[in-house]
């Protein structure tokens, strides 16, 4: 594995007129390098990143969390992040 070991995986979700979010679930059996290949990025800078969930994201997405992807009800975010030790 790389370097991106020790960082969580989460998918959240907030309203689609207002900025509130309405949840967040961890990613399961993911890693960060499935993450940085699902949406072609770098994990730039090492700490944090966020990524804004489109629909070609989807049908990976929706096999590792048991919320059920609304695009239509919800804007969609992944964040990925370094866990402290």
């Amino acid at each position: 594995m790389s370097e991106n070991t020790n960082v969580a995986l989460v998918l959240n979700w907030y309203e689609l007129k207002g900025k509130d979010l309405i949840g967040e679930e961890p990613i399961s059996n993911m890693d960060a390098d499935d993450m940085l290949k699902l949406f072609d990025a770098p994990f730039w800078n090492n700490i944090y990143h966020c990524w804004a969930v489109e629909k070609a994201h989807i049908p990976t997405l929706q096999a590792h969390v048991k919320h059920i992807i609304d695009p239509e009800r919800f804007a969609y975010f992944v964040e990925i992040y370094r866990v402290s030790q």
